[in-house]
């Protein structure tokens, strides 16, 4: 029951379910020609001064849906358009007229959409009117400067989904919410300077690279004075080491020959006649001559 209905003496069990010609008949035809209603259950306000969310508290009697007597006005003084701004929003119209009354139609019933914000980039809810005029009325200005259209019109009001719920704030007046930091929700974090560590490197790279330099007793050392002989060493690591003690005269007289003829090398170690101790080691050497003979050739 609305905010206004404490007034009226109901019987119990009273349901308040008009269908649309009774709505014409009984309550508007009878309140724009100034007759008595036999019970008030139908409240009188300017509908058009409120969000539809605040109405279900301004009216006589209702559940799901709450019924008005308003006057509208004209958007314009010399235009017969209404003006549908309301409250926080606006009303907009929705589908096609309807009469209402047979054989001749006795007023118009049309559905409006409420949207909360500005127009033309309001937001639509759930809230909807059905609003009831009497047709065959002359709206002509009747007095100059006047904006108003129509006395009374009939109002029903609902919400679609059942509820009272107020719809978001409209687009144009949304602020983002701020959370306990100041920070806007749902922002991107705030990107702080590089800022490099002394030695060049980024932070993170520096401690990485510290974790690396660090001695590990898990990881294996090199130890170059170290010989094949002072361990027990497998077949296959005993044939590397022998590899490592043949390889080491070979290289011996490469260092040599390199020494005798700095200018040439290349040629002195391809040479046997002119090196027979050099060549008798390195003739055999196919890789070896390959890549001298290409080293000593003048660019």
């Amino acid at each position: 029951m609305g905010g206004g209905g404490q007034d009226l003496q109901l019987p119990p069990g009273f349901r308040f379910h008009p269908t649309d010609e009774e709505l014409v008949m009984h309550y508007l035809c009878r309140r724009c020609a100034g007759l008595p209603i036999a019970v008030p259950i139908i409240a009188e306000i300017d509908l058009y001064k409120f969000d539809p969310w605040q109405l279900p508290s301004l009216a006589q009697y209702g559940e799901k849906e709450w019924y008005f007597f308003s006057p509208r006005d004209r958007k314009y003084p010399n235009g017969s358009r209404p003006n549908r701004a309301a409250g926080s929003g606006y009303w907009k119209a929705t589908g096609a007229d309807k009469p209402v009354g047979t054989p001749k139609p006795l007023a118009i019933k049309k559905a409006l959409v409420f949207y909360a914000g500005k127009a033309p980039k309001g937001e639509k809810t759930n809230w909807i009117m059905h609003e009831y005029r009497l047709a065959d009325v002359d709206r002509t200005a009747r007095k100059k400067n006047s904006l108003r259209l129509d006395d009374w019109v009939l109002c029903r009001i609902y919400n679609k989904k059942g509820g009272l719920e107020k719809p978001p704030v409209a687009g144009g007046d949304r602020k983002p919410a701020l959370a306990a930091g100041g920070a806007a929700v749902g922002s991107p974090p705030e990107q702080k300077p590089f800022v490099a560590a002394p030695g060049g490197l980024p932070p993170a790279f520096a401690d990485l690279a510290a974790y690396y330099d660090r001695p590990s007793d898990s990881m294996p050392r090199l130890h170059a004075d170290s010989s094949c002989s002072e361990q027990v060493l497998s077949p296959e690591q005993q044939f590397a080491c022998d590899r490592e003690v043949q390889s080491q005269p070979k290289i011996s007289e490469w260092e040599r020959t390199f020494a005798s003829d700095p200018v040439n090398p290349a040629g002195s170690m391809l040479d046997p006649a002119g090196h027979p101790g050099a060549g008798a080691g390195l003739g055999g050497d196919p890789l070896l001559q390959d890549i001298l003979m290409y080293w000593g050739k003048p660019f």
